[in-house]
């Protein structure tokens, strides 16, 4: 699966297209402790399978790899129940971003 470090996440939004589950989405507000303007992108635990074809694209190595426990109970990637507040993106329809 995969993980992201928050603090070095610029908000850029590259890695959105790179992911075509749709498990990378911007925070619909920038947390007020981050020192980048932009909002940070998050990985919807959901979503995510594993696939990593988001990692070589982050300009700041921001994702990366983590292993799934052999007892795969539950996702390493939930530190708590609640799903942040996420936009979401135009990727098919008209205008949409589609992907990389």
């Amino acid at each position: 699966m995969v993980a992201i470090t928050m603090d070095m996440c610029t908000g850029c939004d590259v890695c959105i297209p790179h992911c075509p589950f749709e498990a990378l989405l911007p925070l619909v507000v920038n947390p007020g402790h981050r020192k980048h303007q932009k909002r940070p992108v998050i990985v919807v635990e959901n979503n995510c399978v594993g696939c990593l074809s988001c990692i070589g694209s982050c300009p700041t190595n921001a994702l990366y790899e983590i292993e799934i426990p052999v007892a795969a109970s539950g996702s390493p990637l939930l530190h708590d129940s609640s799903q942040p507040d996420v936009e979401k993106i135009q990727r098919w329809k008209r205008n949409g971003i589609g992907v990389a």
